[in-house]
């Protein structure tokens, strides 16, 4: 099948190659008696208010039109806006006598005022303010019997020229019966614009089709490519037949600057970029991210420049950069061309691909021939004729492929259902045994999660209640796991109403594991509090002697945490309260100072450098120790980083700033209100998204301490309070 499918477009090719070649070798119009005259054509620049009167006047100032070229007035009178004056002279031959004449002009730009002996024939075009180009139509001035001097004197034409952009008048003019010049002319004109109109419709057909297919079909994003390379394509060529159409020959349409924008600059380069796309989703074979950020930069550029350029001499001037960026773009198709037909697997692709465009190539060459080998034509615009060839040659090969596609899918839909049978009835049996082996499940599995359940209450029942008033201090904590058990740990040490101190531990990983570290170092680390407390050791000490401990304990165990501890020393004198800080490896806690308003993170204030965290073993630590005072109004802020690392939907962390002016501008709310402000913030923030970390916040707002009024039913002693005989004990017992 693959075979006969590889012959099959080669003979369509070889079609499409034969019936390009009868068409542009199709007849031209048959020899006729003709006076050429563009081979005696005069000029003279003048002023824009100049007249046939001053033409006739300024005869002398004439000079022979030598340049043939098809941009000669461009070339003579330069960039900018030009009038030039035209001046032929002819002698009606006998057996032209008596019948009424016609002028063609095959090829005149930009607009032009045509007189004969004097009295005035006719215009094409628009001169300034609202100037209007007659394109690429054929120009016939029809010079009637009356006019001419039909005795074998001088008949003079005149013909004033508005020059702007790349000017120029045919020099293969020439003066016949209007029963054979007027012919002539509508051939010239169906070569040069109306055979453009039925090319559009093809363009028109094709878009919509493959538009209609891509909006069906997945998969297909060539399909897009080559809808929009129709669509680029059909405003490319509106301009070669726009002089056909009422809107434009009216002069009702938009301005001729915005127009030549709209319709020939833009569409080129999207042309450019649009081909180099559909090579790359043809073949398969994406080009390099930097690659495709390239081009549409240059895409973007050409865009930009083309739009704000103001004046058509200057989108003249730019049309040879824009040009080359077009080129540029183009041979970015390349690479994914060259790859494919480097691999063998793939070669064929890339066959497909050069059979599709070797028709516009073919036509670019045969274009850029014509036009070196004599510039003095406007030739028709083969490669445009090349393109409706290579168009019709890819809706064959991609008709054929999404018929393959189709074949192959329809093959295993047919295979699918015997398949089906097949796997039912095993798939039957297998049931049966499942069934069984999901009401285990699902016994073990309410099992399982019954102990998960009453890990999380045991869990919880180490750590002491969440919302607690102490002595010149008000306390509240928030504790969230992310899953039923956590890895975060929270604690205070009390003796009765005094508040001695607090800590917060984050085990690393999440689950069960976390939580039974959590469980193991609760202890641990009240314990060694305690005797560190009563022993007025430095906090850096108690986390070392903690460290230590939790090391040997856990033995194998992976899990390691970071932590803070904090220790409170009561100033009676003055009911300030001197606070002391631990850090292992934990987030920074934050402090609200009620005197500056200011909320700081309290880093490490020794000169010793601090590093490591608890747990790890074989790993030297130093942590971070740091004093301060607070006074009435000042506020402590613990957390772990499940809060300052929760994440919205576009992958936001919360971070710290948020928190700092939720504290600051709160500051005169009790520490409860505080922690519902900061939690509601959070969910705001997430947008409901899962949490991805367990979360812990503590709230430790310092209070005057004769504002406080006792509990009914004092939680029970963490820490006694240390008499001067206990401590020389304990010293000496190390």
């Amino acid at each position: 099948m693959s075979f006969l499918i590889k012959k099959s477009q080669k003979y369509i090719l070889y079609l499409i190659i034969l019936i390009q070649a009868l068409l542009l070798t199709s007849c031209g119009p048959k020899d006729f008696p003709k006076i050429d005259i563009g081979n005696d054509f005069y000029y003279w620049i003048a002023q824009e208010g100049s007249t046939p009167g001053d033409a006739m006047r300024h005869a002398s100032e004439f000079k022979k039109l030598e340049d043939r070229s098809i941009h000669n007035l461009k070339n003579i009178a330069g960039k900018g806006s030009h009038y030039v004056w035209i001046r032929a002279e002819f002698e009606v031959p006998p057996e032209f006598r008596g019948q009424p004449l016609g002028l063609v002009v095959p090829h005149l730009q930009f607009a032009e005022m045509l007189w004969l002996n004097g009295t005035f024939v006719s215009m094409f075009g628009r001169f300034p303010p609202h100037e209007q180009s007659t394109l690429y139509k054929s120009h016939f001035f029809n010079l009637p019997p009356n006019m001419l001097d039909q005795r074998g004197g001088k008949n003079t034409i005149l013909i004033k020229i508005y020059v702007h952009g790349r000017s120029g008048i045919s020099t293969h003019a020439f003066i016949s019966p209007s029963k054979w010049s007027f012919a002539a002319h509508e051939i010239t004109n169906f070569h040069h614009t109306r055979m453009y109109m039925f090319f559009e419709g093809t363009l028109v057909f094709t878009f919509l089709l493959f538009l209609i297919l891509y909006l069906n079909l997945d998969g297909f994003r060539e399909y897009l490519d080559f809808a929009l390379m129709n669509f680029v394509t059909m405003m490319f060529i509106v301009p070669f037949f726009a002089t056909e159409l009422p809107a434009y020959s009216t002069g009702n349409g938009m301005p001729f600057n915005i127009f030549i924008k709209v319709t020939l600059c833009i569409p080129i380069c999207m042309i450019g970029y649009l081909t180099t796309s559909f090579n790359e989703n043809f073949l398969r074979s994406p080009l390099p991210k930097s690659i495709r950020w390239g081009r549409r930069i240059i895409l973007f550029v050409q865009i930009l420049s083309i739009v704000i350029v103001r004046d058509y001499d200057r989108l003249m001037s730019l049309t040879p950069a824009i040009l080359l960026f077009v080129v540029i773009n183009l041979m970015f198709g390349l690479y994914p061309f060259i790859k494919n037909f480097m691999d063998s697997k793939k070669r064929w692709l890339a066959i497909q691909l050069m059979i599709g465009f070797t028709p516009l190539t073919i036509s670019v060459v045969v274009d850029f021939i014509l036009r070196i080998h004599d510039n003095s034509v406007e030739y028709p615009y083969i490669s445009i004729i090349g393109w409706q060839f290579s168009i019709l040659a890819f809706i064959i090969i991609l008709s054929i492929r999404f018929s393959n596609v189709y074949k192959r899918n329809e093959l295993l839909t047919n295979h699918l259902q015997e398949e089906v049978d097949s796997r039912t009835h095993d798939l039957q049996g297998a049931n049966y045994e499942l069934s069984i082996l999901n009401e285990r499940l699902e016994k073990e599995k309410f099992r399982a999660d019954m102990d998960l359940q009453m890990a999380s209450l045991i869990q919880q029942r180490f750590f002491p209640q969440p919302d607690r008033h102490f002595k010149g201090w008000d306390l509240s904590i928030y504790y969230s796991p992310q899953a039923i058990v956590s890895g975060d740990m929270y604690d205070y040490y009390n003796f009765n109403d005094d508040l001695n101190g607090l800590s917060l531990f984050d085990v690393s990983g999440h689950g069960i594991s976390a939580s039974l570290v959590t469980m193991l170092s609760k202890n641990i680390i009240s314990h060694t509090f305690q005797k560190g407390y009563m022993k007025k050791e430095s906090m850096h000490s108690i986390l070392t002697r903690i460290n230590n401990e939790i090391i040997q304990q856990k033995g194998d165990i992976d899990n390691y945490m970071t932590g803070i501890l904090c220790r409170f020393t009561e100033n009676k004198k003055d009911n300030t309260c001197q606070v002391e800080i631990g850090n292992a490896g934990h987030p920074y806690p934050l402090k609200f100072t009620a005197k500056t308003g200011e909320v700081t993170e309290i880093r490490d204030n020794s000169e010793k450098k601090h590093f490591g965290a608890i747990g790890m073993q074989g790993i030297a630590v130093s942590f971070a120790d740091s004093d301060f005072t607070m006074d009435t109004g000042d506020i402590l802020i613990f957390f772990t980083d499940g809060l300052t690392e929760a994440t919205n939907p576009q992958l936001g962390q919360f971070g710290t700033e948020e928190l700092k002016t939720i504290v600051k501008v709160n500051r005169n709310k009790p520490s409860e209100e505080i922690l519902k402000i900061i939690r509601k913030r959070v969910s705001v923030f997430v947008q409901n998204k899962p949490l991805e970390d367990d979360i812990t916040i503590i709230i430790a707002k310092r209070t005057d301490p004769a504002d406080f009024i006792p509990e009914d039913e004092p939680e029970a002693e963490t820490i006694l309070e240390p008499k001067d005989e206990q401590i020389e004990e304990l010293q000496s017992a190390e």
